[in-house]
């Protein structure tokens, strides 16, 4: 290694070989120059790096974007675009066997995320990023175990256009870093199946959450018309499952798509699940999840005890609400991806459909009865990014405490939320994809 002079007259002079002398101070001739820009450090990398998703009701608007992308690079971070949807899975195969199969015509829905790889690397870790190509994606370890997959099976997809496409599930990957979804895709892979929805927005990097949060003020993205999704968030009251959650807890279904755009089911789930009959003067003709059917007849049961039977529009739920409807939103015209309803599980109850409509802001939904629903398992859409105050979604946990800041009718029960749930929002800030019910 060379050394410079002075290094070594100054070593030399200690040494006593040299006389120290004084150095003189240099002389500057001109006006400073950068020779090497600044390089920022890079902060850490995986499933504790602070993440926000912002997003707006249907597609990602181009306005939104660019607001959120200027948000994050003011605040010292950077930021991708995400997509996501519903895809259809055929069958696992590993080598010459069949790990599962749907029925013949049928598929198995899958929440899909889609990002750029330098986003996964960032937000998941670099072994994630490297394996995903145009043939490879990762499935969450939750989804992996609902159906025996295991890395280097082969996923049959339906892609757009009705094609089916193989895949390898090249890695498996436990939901605290997936953020909650079944496939994890890369463009290119979701270029092949024709997945091209914008969702949303992806920021990381930033310099401090404080920062950041100044910066999305400033851009006016803090909206009642944006939503705003920080890991670090407490945990909401009225979040909803994510798709593997929900199959886990309610069964997974067959599914397919019909020409004039209605989902049919297949039997075997449907028989074993649903099922009709009243409950007190809700009539639930189109039948309901039996999970759902008990913690809904519990909850319908102190409503009455409270003397808030009154608060429920019975003539509204039992003629434009219900239960169990299977529902699914094309992206495009004939076409097999796009977005399936709760509805669709049976796992969710509409009731008063004027006062508390899709979209009516205030809901007239009385809070008492929403503390009610909640303490018995219930999400409640009042508080969706578009007001869905008519309905109520299972989720199986108590939601009626923790004092989140609940735009309508927030808990008054004090206590831990974290505490019943037992996740937090980085592992399920992606479970949504592949579903819809009020863009929450």
């Amino acid at each position: 290694m060379r050394r410079p002079a002075v290094v070594i007259a100054i070593a030399l002079a200690l040494a006593g070989a040299l006389p120290v002398v004084a150095l003189s101070d240099p002389q500057i001739d001109g006006p400073a120059a950068v020779a090497q820009p600044a390089v920022r450090v890079p902060g850490p990398a995986g499933p504790d790096v602070d993440v926000v998703t912002i997003y707006n009701s249907g597609a990602l608007r181009s306005d939104v974007g660019a607001r959120a992308l200027a948000a994050t690079r003011a605040a010292g971070g950077t930021g991708a675009i995400g997509r996501s949807a519903s895809t259809g899975m055929r069958r696992v195969r590993r080598g010459g066997s069949v790990v599962q199969q749907a029925p013949s015509g049928y598929s198995y829905p899958m929440a899909t995320t889609v990002l750029p790889a330098h986003a996964v690397a960032n937000l998941m870790g670099n072994d994630v990023a490297a394996v995903l190509t145009a043939t490879d994606i990762v499935m969450g370890q939750l989804t992996a175990e609902l159906r025996g997959a295991r890395a280097g099976d082969v996923v049959d997809l339906v892609a757009s256009n009705g094609a089916v496409l193989q895949f390898t599930i090249a890695k498996v990957v436990p939901d605290e870093i997936s953020g909650g979804t079944e496939l994890l895709l890369s463009i290119e892979a979701a270029e092949r199946l024709g997945v091209t929805r914008e969702s949303r927005m992806v920021l990381w990097g930033f310099d401090s959450r404080a920062s950041l949060d100044a910066e999305l003020i400033r851009q006016n993205l803090i909206s009642t018309s944006i939503r705003v999704r920080r890991s670090w968030d407490p945990p909401d009251p009225d979040a909803t499952l994510g798709m593997a959650q929900t199959k886990a807890a309610l069964g997974e279904f067959a599914y397919r798509v019909n020409t004039n755009g209605s989902v049919s089911i297949d039997s075997t789930w449907k028989n074993a699940n649903i099922s009709a009959g009243s409950i007190g003067q809700l009539s639930l003709r189109s039948g309901c999840h039996n999970l759902v059917r008990a913690a809904l007849t519990n909850a319908m049961n102190e409503v009455i005890a409270s003397g808030l039977e009154y608060t429920i529009n019975y003539f509204h739920a039992n003629t434009a609400g219900g239960c169990y409807v299977p529902r699914f939103n094309r992206l495009t015209p004939n076409s097999s991806i796009g977005f399936l309803s709760r509805h669709t599980w049976g796992q969710a109850v509409d009731t008063n459909t004027v006062g508390s409509c899709q979209g009516c802001a205030p809901p007239d939904m009385d809070c008492r009865t929403v503390r009610i629903f909640r303490k018995h398992g219930f999400a409640w859409g009042g508080n969706f990014l578009t007001p869905d105050g008519m309905h109520f979604e299972w989720v199986g946990k108590r939601r009626d405490v923790g004092l989140y800041p609940s735009r309508y009718c927030g808990n008054t029960n004090a206590g831990s939320l974290a505490a019943l749930d037992g996740e937090s929002e980085r592992s399920t800030i992606f479970a949504d994809d592949g579903l819809y019910v009020g863009d929450h």
